[in-house]
Order: C-alpha cells, then structure tokens, then sequence
C-alpha cells in the first residue's frame, strides 16, 4: 500500500493567512494525493485480483490521507525532539496502521492488525510499511525544500528592501549636501539684489520658489520623470541667469515623449550644477549650458554641455559630492547598463560634455 504524508502549507512570510490561492492549491494537492493513492491502491490489486478492488481503494487513501493528517498535525505542534527519520517513521508505521484498521472496519477485505491477528498479518503488510516509509521520506524532504526556497526568497527579498533603504538614505545625503549651499547662495543673492534692483530679486525669489515646490514635491514621490527633474533643473538655471547675468546662456532641448520616461532624482542635476560652478563660472567671459537629450535603442542619453573653462579646473560635482557617488547611485539603480561619462567637447577649444546613459523605463 502507499502513503502520502503532506506537511500544512506555510502561511506567508509576513504572517498574513493564506490566500484564496493558496486554498485552491491546497484543494488540488489533495485531489492529486486522491488520485495517485487510488493509482497505487489499483497497482497493488492487479496482484490480488481474487480480492474485492473496492478494499484497496479504501486502504490505500486511508493510509495516505491518515499520513497527510498526522504529517499536519506534527508541522502544527512545531519543532519537537524527534529527528527527520523517526518522524518519518512513525509517520509511516502509524499511517499503515490506522488505514488497515479504518478499511478492516468499515468496507472489510482485509484483516486488522490489532488484538486479533498474529505476525504473519504484520508481515504480509511489510510492503506497505516500505512503500508508506519512502513515500514519507520523499514528501519531507520536498516540503523541507519548499520551505528552504521560501526562507531564501524572503531573504532575498528583505536584503533588496535594504538596498532600497540604503539607496534612499544615500539620496537624502546628497540632498543635504546640495540645498542647503545652494539655498544659502541664493538667498544672500536676494539679499544684496533688492535694494539695488528690486525687480532681478524678485524674479530670482519667484524661481527660488518653483525650485523649492519641485524639490519638496520629489522628495514626497518615490519615483520622478525626466520632466520634473528638467523643472527643477531650469528653476535652477533661471536663478544662475539672474546670478550671472549675460556670463550665463542655457538651452533645454529634450523631446516630449522622453520627458515621460523615469528618472531618478539627483542624477541631472548634479551634472548641471558640476557645469555651473566648476565650468561656467571660473570663466570671465562665461558660456552656454546646453542639456540635450535623445533615445538611443532603448536607452535615454542625456549630454550637459558647458563652454566654460574645461576640465583644467576639475571635474568635482558641487558640495564635494565628487562623480563616483553618481557613478554608484547609478549602479544600485541600474546595474551595469547605467552609465556617466565626462569627456572634453571634441569641437570647441574648451568646455566638457557630462553623459548619463539609463535604460529607458
């Protein structure tokens, strides 16, 4: 005869109860325990033919289910003294037992095994209690895999639930570091402009003021597009403009459909503001900032192009944040297939080009 023990069915990792999923898949394990124990109850009948086939059905799922049952009931009492083996064991010994004595009692055809048979009955079953034995065997190896599976995946799960907590923790550094300078500049600019042009302060505190709105609206999202980031990007232009006055010229040539895609924020920016303060402005004459952007098959290449003073003057990003922090944003956000690059302009006596290359998303 055969056995077919089946341990309950975790719940999630969460603790939550299972779902109506999960009870379907539960229904159809039982099925399937049904249907191969009728299987196994028909092999061993074909060899005994001269006996009623309607007692090795009853036999056979009785041992099964009585193996799933006490299999269950052994999961629920949680980790005991007993080793992988003994359990199996016993889960084995007593599913036979139970089966033939159920089967004995109810439809008949087979002779019990307790108080009133001898060894030769015991042994005649041996079979089954080899079959019920590695059956039982099998199911809990199973179950300890699945479970195993489990545990790693939730593992998994939690290590880049951290990664994302780390990459947020990073993002909120470097927000830190670049506002509060920049806010400062801005504000001591507004400051020495209102009594002698009260109309350039005014502009300028009206761009602070978009900057701000964009700026507490992304870290309030979890995720940005490349649009939002060009709004705040621009409000920072403005105020650079204001700032430098004719020293500063800027255009933003990106086209409509990829200002949808997703960007992460603090990865433009920087490259923007990298121009201005380590490009733009050491230059007595100035330059233009140009951002340009396209799709190139299925990345979204964004180039930051100055005419300022080159890359003699440094390539450090604004507020110490030097490029390997983009350069490692990027690789937690996209792996290798993010990509920044800086490299003088090829057809200008001077100036640099900042790329950054992203799948689009």
């Amino acid at each position: 005869m055969y056995s077919e023990p089946n341990s309950p069915i975790p719940s999630h990792a969460d603790g939550s109860r299972p779902r109506f999923g999960t009870l379907a898949r539960r229904a159809a394990s039982v099925v399937s325990i049904l249907v191969f124990n009728c299987v196994i109850g028909l092999a061993f009948w074909i060899g005994h033919r001269s006996n009623p086939m309607l007692s090795y059905l009853v036999v056979s799922n009785a041992i099964g289910f009585s193996a799933m049952i006490l299999s269950m009931l052994l999961g629920m009492a949680g980790p005991s003294g007993f080793g992988t083996i003994p359990k199996v064991l016993l889960v084995a010994a007593a599913s036979v037992v139970i089966g033939v004595e159920f089967t004995a009692s109810t439809v008949g055809g087979v002779p019990h095994l307790i108080g009133r048979t001898g060894i030769d009955a015991w042994l005649n079953y041996g079979p089954s209690f080899l079959v019920a034995g590695a059956a039982c065997s099998f199911i809990v190896i199973s179950v300890r895999a699945m479970r195993m599976r489990a545990s790693l995946e939730t593992q998994r799960r939690e290590a880049a639930e951290l990664r994302q907590s780390e990459t947020a923790a990073r993002l909120a550094l470097l927000q830190a570091q670049i506002e509060p300078h920049f806010l400062f500049n801005t504000l001591a600019n507004v400051q020495s402009l209102i009594e002698r042009d009260p109309s350039r302060a005014a502009s300028m505190l009206d761009s602070l003021n978009r900057y701000l709105r964009a700026s507490l609206s992304r870290t309030r999202n979890t995720a940005s597009t490349l649009d939002d980031e060009l709004e705040l990007v621009q409000a920072l232009l403005n105020i650079a403009t204001i700032r430098l006055g004719d020293r500063l010229r800027y255009t933003i040539d990106v086209p409509e459909p990829l200002r949808q895609s997703t960007l992460a924020p603090l990865l433009l920016q920087p490259l923007v503001e990298n121009a201005l303060l380590h490009g733009i402005e050491p230059s007595i004459e100035g330059g233009e900032i140009r951002i340009v952007g396209r799709q190139e098959h299925d990345m979204l290449v964004l180039d930051v192009i100055d005419t300022g003073v080159g890359l003699g003057q440094g390539t450090k990003l604004h507020g110490g944040v030097g490029l390997s922090n983009v350069r490692a944003r990027l690789g937690s956000l996209y792996g290798e297939r993010g990509r920044v690059s800086v490299a003088a302009n090829a057809n200008a006596a001077r100036g640099v080009t900042a790329s950054l290359s992203i799948p689009i998303r």
